[in-house]
């Protein structure tokens, strides 16, 4: 499937088997990341395909995300075990390419990362995750996402930073444990924040006072 329209137009009815509230809840996403796209100059065929996508095999209960992903070829780290939905991404990427014929390298990865997020993640990924976390009934349900909404708009970056903050603030207030992975990103946007990179050596320099 190289054409895009019938790469999303086969995700779609794959959708259409899934619970009713899932499927609304990639309807507000799309929503979100459309217009999210708008400001960042992003191709909205490849923002509809990732959005489609992204959520696929959520609504699965943990033994079978667990099974999907060994199904799928993908290496279960100890840490998955633990929380398997964190799974569904990168099973649902794998699918998207192997069943959907998806080749787009940065859509795939938007479908991978979009629950924890990676150090480096193209302008899309970037989008589909935000627009994930703050799509309308979660920010009626965290208000904290309405703000983080705002700041899209204006640096995506930050945007990721104030969301792994909430999220880990979220994680001690409930005693859960962070996944290495994310722990991983935060750490990254957090020295990427604070930090100027000199290229010639890669040894961070403070920019602030």
């Amino acid at each position: 499937m190289a054409d895009i329209a019938a790469q999303i137009a086969a995700v779609q009815a794959e959708m259409e088997s899934r619970p009713p509230k899932l499927i609304e809840h990639v309807q507000r996403v799309a929503k979100e990341a459309a217009e999210l796209g708008v400001c960042w100059d992003i191709d909205p065929r490849r923002l509809e395909l990732a959005v489609w996508g992204h959520d696929l095999f959520r609504h699965e209960p943990p033994d079978r995300q667990l099974q999907l992903a060994q199904e799928a070829g993908l290496k279960v780290h100890k840490h998955d075990r633990v929380n398997p939905v964190v799974l569904h991404g990168p099973t649902a990427a794998a699918v998207l390419r192997e069943r959907f014929g998806v080749r787009d390298a940065d859509a795939l990865a938007a479908v991978r990362d979009h629950t924890l997020g990676l150090a480096a993640m193209p302008l899309i990924a970037k989008i589909v995750l935000l627009a994930d976390k703050f799509e309308p009934k979660k920010r009626r349900r965290d208000p904290e996402m309405a703000l983080i909404r705002r700041v899209a708009r204006r640096d995506l970056d930050i945007a990721l930073l104030c969301w792994s903050d909430w999220k880990w603030e979220q994680e001690r207030a409930h005693g859960w444990t962070s996944h290495p992975q994310h722990w991983k990103a935060r750490t990254e946007w957090v020295r990427e924040h604070h930090f100027d990179i000199d290229p010639a050596d890669q040894r961070p320099t403070c920019s602030g006072p």
